[in-house]
């Protein structure tokens, strides 16, 4: 069962939903009656693998989320509670032994509508909102539409950083890394943390 996947995540990462179950089959060694047996169809075996990995990096998550709280008490900071948010993920990628792969599917189930939106939502959308409380504590005046936007535009960022897609690499002829986890968790919780500060100074909370 784990063999078969990690197979299938693999797959999966690199072609999305599309992948055929006879191709899935195949990689893990196996014949599609068995995938059938073990799974209904493909829709099944996504869910499978998407589910599998999902608590393990929330565990990780609300604990690093509840660490920074107890450190830091009334003196929270944006930075410090998104890098909180987006570091756990980054940093198994980063270790890989197929987090990688399961990163990108997160990437692409996030860039996804109907069946697959309602899949991220039933994994993730727990974390999200404690990251939006927490924002709203670190940002008394900010108006909720801005910290909804400040959430959204996190989020696309951070999960297309998940994606690996190398277009930087190429843009920057290699200068810096779309696989290099670490220098993206140093980076995006300060850009981000500007950035919904601006949007809430632009549009604070009527009262």
């Amino acid at each position: 069962m784990t063999l078969i996947m990690d197979r299938a995540e693999a797959l999966f990462a690199e072609k999305g939903y599309g992948v055929p179950l006879s191709e899935l089959a195949q990689q893990a060694g196996v014949d599609t009656a068995l995938l059938r047996y073990y799974f209904g169809d493909k829709e099944e075996l996504f869910r499978a693998v998407f589910r599998r990995r999902g608590p393990i990096i929330n565990e990780l998550r609300l604990k690093a989320m509840a660490a920074y709280r107890d450190a830091c008490g009334g003196e929270m900071t944006l930075e410090g509670i998104i890098d909180a948010f987006v570091r756990p993920s980054l940093e198994k990628a980063a270790e890989d032994d197929g987090w990688r792969n399961y990163m990108a599917m997160v990437a692409y189930v996030n860039s996804s509508r109907g069946d697959l939106d309602r899949l991220m939502s039933e994994t993730f959308d727990h974390v999200s909102r404690e990251l939006i409380a927490d924002m709203r504590t670190i940002l008394p005046d900010a108006s909720d539409d801005e910290l909804y936007w400040g959430y959204h535009f996190l989020t696309g960022a951070f999960t297309f950083s998940l994606g690996q897609t190398g277009r930087i690499d190429k843009l920057s002829e290699g200068a810096v890394s779309s696989k290099d986890m670490i220098a993206i968790a140093d980076r995006l919780p300060v850009l981000i943390a500007a950035g919904i500060r601006g949007l809430c100074e632009r549009n604070p909370r009527r009262s």
